[in-house]
């Protein structure tokens, strides 16, 4: 086994490694959180129009109650303005012409608040109108996301395993006992087990930490995996293999 060799594989490992993790984070933590966020706002805005819906039905029915009260008094106006003619007294009719009075303003307050109540219902019914509308374009853009999502989460599925089959390729190539631990850390390292260093800032690619010039040339003697002292990646140079 010449250990050369075998990182140069671990490197294009890598490179499949770290577009399946990528795919798989997008598939199992990206995608499902905006399908979540996507529901919850439309759910939100479906919430808030039938709240809205529901206001304004009581606005009605206060209004249809007022209508009725307005109609009950006036009906009692005329009833007490029928009864003048029945007095004999004319106490009895100054008295009468006050409660007749009285009975007018009333009649005149429930006027300007139907007449409010009409306008603040037409007013809240254009805007329903116009949420209906909104909420209905919402619904589409909701729907059309969701779609889209769906759909990249069916070539995510396709891509993996794609990949997945290129890397059981690669594999079969690499002397098992590297693989092994470069699998080990590709579980623990967020998908990426192996970093090159930079020959000119001697940094590790993957934690930056500056390499010393010892671990640069057990690095370049390619008998044994060098590691970083920080990450615990497995280190490379990337001119050793002209990448």
């Amino acid at each position: 086994m010449v250990l050369k060799d075998e990182i140069y594989k671990l490197v294009q490992l890598q490179e499949v490694d770290s577009e399946i993790y990528n795919l798989k984070l997008r598939k199992d933590t990206e995608i499902p959180k905006e399908l979540t966020n996507l529901k919850n706002g439309f759910e939100s805005r479906k919430k808030d129009f039938e709240i809205f819906s529901e206001k304004l039905k009581q606005s009605q029915l206060k209004k249809k109650e007022k209508e009725l009260d307005l109609a009950a008094k006036e009906e009692n106006v005329k009833k007490t303005q029928g009864q003048l003619f029945q007095l004999k007294s004319n106490k009895e009719y100054q008295a009468k012409l006050t409660e007749i009075a009285s009975l007018k303003a009333d009649v005149s307050l429930l006027e300007e608040d139907v007449i409010k109540a009409l306008d603040d219902i037409e007013n809240a019914d254009k805007k329903a109108k116009e949420e209906k509308q909104a909420l209905a374009n919402e619904e589409k853009k909701y729907k059309e996301t969701e779609t889209q999502l769906n759909s990249e989460l069916a070539e995510i599925d396709t891509k993996i395993k794609t990949l997945e089959e290129k890397k059981n390729n690669l594999v079969k190539d690499i002397d098992k006992n590297v693989f092994a631990k470069y699998e080990k850390l590709i579980k623990t390292r967020s998908g990426r087990a192996i970093a090159a260093v930079n020959i000119n800032t001697e940094n590790c690619g993957a934690c930056n930490m500056r390499m010393t010039a010892q671990t640069i040339n057990e690095i370049k003697m390619y008998d044994k995996l060098v590691l970083c002292e920080n990450c615990v990646r497995i280190l490379y140079l990337p001119e050793d293999f002209n990448l």
